[in-house]
Protein backbone atom coordinates (compact mmCIF):
# COMPACT_ATOMS: atom_id res chain seq x y z
CA UNK A 1 0.00 0.00 0.00
CA UNK A 2 2.09 2.83 -1.45
CA UNK A 3 1.30 6.63 -0.70
CA UNK A 4 -0.92 5.90 1.97
CA UNK A 5 -0.62 8.92 3.12
CA UNK A 6 -2.05 10.63 0.40
CA UNK A 7 -5.64 7.99 1.02
CA UNK A 8 -5.80 9.01 4.11
CA UNK A 9 -4.27 12.42 4.99
CA UNK A 10 -6.23 12.94 8.34
CA UNK A 11 -5.20 10.02 10.21
CA UNK A 12 -2.73 11.62 13.09
CA UNK A 13 -2.65 14.79 14.42
CA UNK A 14 -1.38 17.46 11.88
CA UNK A 15 0.59 19.04 14.94
CA UNK A 16 3.19 16.58 13.63
CA UNK A 17 3.77 17.45 10.18
CA UNK A 18 5.64 17.30 8.49
CA UNK A 19 6.81 14.01 9.24
CA UNK A 20 11.00 14.21 8.41
CA UNK A 21 14.38 14.22 10.57
CA UNK A 22 14.95 17.22 12.00
CA UNK A 23 17.06 19.90 11.03
CA UNK A 24 19.14 20.23 13.64
CA UNK A 25 19.43 17.88 17.19
CA UNK A 26 19.77 21.29 19.67
CA UNK A 27 17.01 22.93 20.62
CA UNK A 28 16.57 26.92 20.04
CA UNK A 29 14.98 28.98 22.38
CA UNK A 30 12.14 30.50 20.42
CA UNK A 31 10.54 33.16 22.84
CA UNK A 32 12.99 35.71 25.87
CA UNK A 33 10.83 37.61 28.34
CA UNK A 34 10.31 41.25 28.07
CA UNK A 35 13.00 43.36 29.75
CA UNK A 36 12.28 45.05 33.31
CA UNK A 37 14.83 48.11 33.58
CA UNK A 38 13.57 47.71 37.47
CA UNK A 39 15.12 44.32 37.92
CA UNK A 40 19.05 43.17 37.72
CA UNK A 41 20.45 41.30 34.49
CA UNK A 42 19.78 37.38 34.93
CA UNK A 43 19.75 33.98 32.82
CA UNK A 44 16.83 34.12 31.04
CA UNK A 45 17.67 31.12 28.73
CA UNK A 46 19.50 27.75 29.76
CA UNK A 47 20.06 24.70 27.74
CA UNK A 48 18.52 21.40 28.36
CA UNK A 49 18.04 17.94 26.48
CA UNK A 50 15.12 15.71 27.28
CA UNK A 51 16.23 12.46 28.86
CA UNK A 52 13.49 10.23 28.90
CA UNK A 53 10.61 10.20 30.98
CA UNK A 54 8.85 8.89 34.07
CA UNK A 55 5.95 8.94 36.81
CA UNK A 56 5.98 9.53 40.71
CA UNK A 57 3.59 9.33 43.37
CA UNK A 58 2.80 12.23 45.23
CA UNK A 59 -0.05 13.23 47.78
CA UNK A 60 -2.58 16.06 46.17
CA UNK A 61 -2.74 19.18 48.60
CA UNK A 62 -5.38 21.15 46.68
CA UNK A 63 -8.45 22.10 49.31
CA UNK A 64 -12.02 21.27 47.18
CA UNK A 65 -10.45 18.72 44.67
CA UNK A 66 -12.03 14.96 45.05
CA UNK A 67 -8.21 14.08 45.55
CA UNK A 68 -7.15 16.26 47.88
CA UNK A 69 -4.99 14.42 50.72
CA UNK A 70 -4.93 11.24 48.45
CA UNK A 71 -1.77 9.72 46.54
CA UNK A 72 -1.93 10.16 43.01
CA UNK A 73 0.29 8.99 39.83
CA UNK A 74 1.51 11.37 37.47
CA UNK A 75 4.06 11.47 34.79
CA UNK A 76 7.23 13.32 34.95
CA UNK A 77 9.80 14.74 32.35
CA UNK A 78 13.57 14.25 32.81
CA UNK A 79 15.78 17.17 31.69
CA UNK A 80 19.52 16.57 31.45
CA UNK A 81 21.48 20.14 31.77
CA UNK A 82 25.30 19.73 30.98
CA UNK A 83 27.82 21.67 32.73
CA UNK A 84 28.16 25.17 30.98
CA UNK A 85 30.81 27.93 30.69
CA UNK A 86 29.75 31.83 30.08
CA UNK A 87 32.44 32.63 26.93
CA UNK A 88 30.88 35.96 26.16
CA UNK A 89 28.27 38.30 26.74
CA UNK A 90 26.18 39.94 23.70
CA UNK A 91 24.03 43.55 23.95
CA UNK A 92 21.71 44.33 21.72
CA UNK A 93 19.20 47.25 21.53
CA UNK A 94 16.47 46.26 19.38
CA UNK A 95 18.15 44.23 16.54
CA UNK A 96 21.38 45.80 16.21
CA UNK A 97 24.38 44.69 18.62
CA UNK A 98 25.91 47.23 20.44
CA UNK A 99 28.85 45.58 21.83
CA UNK A 100 30.43 42.18 22.34
CA UNK A 101 32.26 41.32 25.89
CA UNK A 102 34.31 38.06 25.85
CA UNK A 103 35.29 36.62 29.19
CA UNK A 104 39.70 36.17 29.55
CA UNK A 105 39.85 32.45 30.98
CA UNK A 106 41.21 29.81 28.25
CA UNK A 107 39.70 26.53 29.33
CA UNK A 108 36.11 25.41 30.88
CA UNK A 109 38.24 23.97 33.97
CA UNK A 110 38.67 27.74 35.22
Amino acid sequence: MSHRKFEHPRHGSLGFLPRKRAARHRGKVKAFPKDDPTKSCSLTAFLGYKAGMTHIVRDVEKPGSKLHKKETCEAVTIIETPPMVVVGVVGYVKTPVVSVLWTQCGSASE
